[in-house]
């Protein structure tokens, strides 16, 4: 087993309508331990601003023509992130290592390899004064991915952990629906 970190992971989801927060102790490969969840919903005006322009957005010329606007929300959206960080922190009283901040995804074109998340990592890092991982939809777009989904390693973990009978496929159900599939040497996610 590898070094193990106390990581707390943030995610928006496609309904745009809060933040799951989760702290784990992980090693990154195959050591996994809950010790929080929570979920922020977002206050009226940022999930209307939201939905209000994701409508905007719908082809790669929207993001210029709306950029006050998505600059403005991204703001906005980080220093909600950062507000329950802070709760979390609190909460947990454990050393978090570092933050996976997914964002809020406004854009996402994998054909062109093209993915736009609002949240601004580094004012996230400079707010709470902690180590931000991001940006991970573009790195699974360099990669040949997708962009999306992004839990199969998770998911892996999860069938191992709990000796599901191989091969086997976990649904994941939210606003765009993923899969991913594990048969013991192929781990694949659409």
């Amino acid at each position: 087993m590898g070094k193990i970190f106390t990581s707390l992971g943030l995610m928006s989801g496609t309904s745009g309508d809060g933040v799951d927060a989760s702290v784990i102790n992980s090693d990154g490969i195959d050591y996994y331990k809950e010790i929080h969840n929570n979920y922020f919903k977002f206050d009226q005006k940022i999930s209307e601003n939201l939905h209000n322009l994701k409508g905007k957005i719908l082809r790669l010329e929207d993001l210029k023509k709306n950029d006050k606007e998505i600059y403005s929300l991204e703001k906005e959206i980080t220093l909600f992130h950062a507000k329950i960080t802070r709760v979390i922190l609190e909460t947990v009283n454990k050393n978090i290592d570092l933050i996976g901040f997914h964002g809020q995804t406004i854009y996402h074109n994998p054909k062109n390899k093209m993915s736009i998340q609002l949240g601004d990592a580094v004012l996230l890092s400079k707010t709470i004064n902690k180590p931000v991982i991001f940006n991970f939809r573009k790195n699974d777009l360099t990669h040949g991915g997708q962009g999306a989904p992004l839990a199969p390693i998770y998911h892996k973990l999860i069938i191992e952990k709990l000796n599901l009978e191989l091969p086997c496929c976990i649904l994941n159900i939210g606003g765009v629906s993923n899969i991913t599939y594990w048969d013991g040497n192929n781990l694949i996610g659409f």
